[in-house]
């Protein structure tokens, strides 16, 4: 599992996105850091969301799902 940096805390374009239980964990919670909507291959992965939560860098903003979002996002991070 890759740890979250910090060095992506005042990019603008970073975003963590959190996916309900993807096929790769299943019966679990992983947020995967993006930039320019690019996957980097950082993630967190927790039990429940409040874990992914908490393992996610502070400072981050929350927002709720679009009706765009695939099913599997659960909200994302900015």
């Amino acid at each position: 599992m890759s740890q979250p940096s910090s060095s992506g805390d005042d990019d603008d374009t970073s975003i963590w996105i959190v996916f309900e239980e993807p096929p790769s964990f299943p019966n679990q919670y992983v947020a995967r850091l993006y930039r320019s909507y690019v996957d980097t291959g950082e993630y967190v992965v927790g039990a429940t969301l409040n874990e992914v939560r908490s393992k996610l860098p502070p400072g981050l903003m929350r927002m709720e799902r679009s009706s765009q979002d695939d099913p599997l996002v659960r909200e994302s991070w900015i």
